[in-house]
């Protein structure tokens, strides 16, 4: 990391931790917990892992525009989820973090930053690479993230079922996320970057063991859909994690009008349910709504959200788009269908350019350099 964006992240990451005490501050009087202060400690500690420059340009432009510590914290919680967005190969499916942000607490927002740099640079080496990038983000099943069914239409269609966590291997079976499980770890005893890749790596690896886990019940799932785009001329092993942002999309567009692959894909992973029922095949064998429709009813939702909280004009244009590009996708005829198409690739091309200050590449869109 050149000293440019070690500067620039610790000057934001500063400038949060700032922020976090005057919300903790208010915690403490009131006895509630502002809504703010969840994003800020996500957001510190996605920077905090970051040795890859995923949000250096992003974090230039709110230093020299003088961004409220508000806005910074918006800011990167906003070009989070759209990188996540990004890298979700089913409408139903979680963007998971293969090494969770934050997996240490506090640790890696408070150790002196040189140890902290020199200790990720170290688990990077073994292998353990965190952060919002593309080398730690893969699309799982809500059934193999946390053990859920999910909201997206191809599971409302197979009936309300509850997996059974204790007999799936799933992706998050103790909360790994939370950071409560980890803030024992006593930061002020970390001296060296040894001393903090020694405290961070077991957690790792019980992450590292859970995902394995979770990637061996999807496997059969992963086996079809990536076979069916591969047949369409897609980008094969779409779930692999050096497909880009765009490819990604391109498979996307090919599975979401196909249905009957999509109840195949669930039906062959075999996953372990409440109730006796060994598999997702003992379920109503009925064709599945055309995924396409959960894509952009999802991407409405977010964007209306988004818009009635921002009150952003172009954050208020995105969402009218999202809206008439979700009520034409159950519309087969080709007129509708052109609509949301256009609706589609015109918010996508709105998010990328969103978030960099420079013109966005194939290469930006890899989510690599931004």
């Amino acid at each position: 990391m050149d000293k440019e964006l070690y500067d620039l992240k610790n000057w934001a990451i500063e400038t949060l931790k700032e922020y976090k005490a005057e919300l903790l501050v208010r915690k403490q009087v009131t006895g509630k917990a502002p809504s703010a202060l969840k994003k800020v400690d996500r957001f510190l500690n996605a920077l905090a892992v970051d040795t890859s420059g995923t949000y250096a340009d992003v974090l230039d432009d709110a230093r020299r525009k003088g961004l409220s510590q508000k806005e910074l914290a918006n800011m990167g919680r906003n070009l989070e989820e759209r990188i996540m967005n990004s890298f979700r190969v089913l409408p139903d499916d979680p963007a998971h973090h293969m090494y969770s942000l934050r997996t240490a607490g506090d640790l890696i927002q408070n150790v002196e930053p040189g140890v902290r740099e020199m200790g990720l640079q170290i688990l990077k080496d073994e292998g353990y690479i965190l952060g919002n990038v593309r080398e730690n983000l893969t699309s799982l099943a809500e059934a193999t993230h946390q053990g859920r069914t999910g909201k997206g239409a191809e599971l409302k269609a197979l009936g309300d079922i509850t997996v059974d966590k204790t007999k799936t291997d799933i992706a998050h079976p103790r909360g790994t996320g939370d950071p409560l499980i980890s803030r024992t770890i006593d930061y002020k005893g970390i001296k060296t970057p040894e001393d903090f890749a020694n405290a961070y790596r077991p957690l790792l690896e019980q992450q590292k063991a859970d995902i394995t886990g979770a990637l061996k019940t999807e496997a059969p799932r992963r086996e079809i859909i990536s076979g069916f785009v591969g047949e369409q001329g897609g980008p094969k092993d779409i779930f692999s994690t050096s497909r880009s942002a765009v490819e990604v999309k391109a498979g996307r567009d090919i599975i979401r009008k196909a249905p009957n692959v999509m109840q195949r894909a669930y039906q062959s992973m075999k996953l372990n349910f409440v109730g006796g029922k060994a598999m997702l095949s003992v379920l109503p064998t009925g064709l599945l709504p055309v995924v396409g429709t959960g894509f952009d009813v999802l991407e409405a939702k977010e964007k209306t959200e988004r818009a009635a909280e921002t009150q952003a004009p172009l954050d208020i244009a995105q969402a009218a788009i999202a809206n008439v590009t979700a009520a034409t996708a159950p519309i087969p005829e080709p007129v509708s269908q052109g609509i949301n198409f256009v609706g589609g690739a015109v918010n996508f091309v709105i998010d990328a350019l969103r978030a960099p200050s420079k013109p966005v590449t194939d290469e930006d869109l890899e989510f690599t350099t931004m």
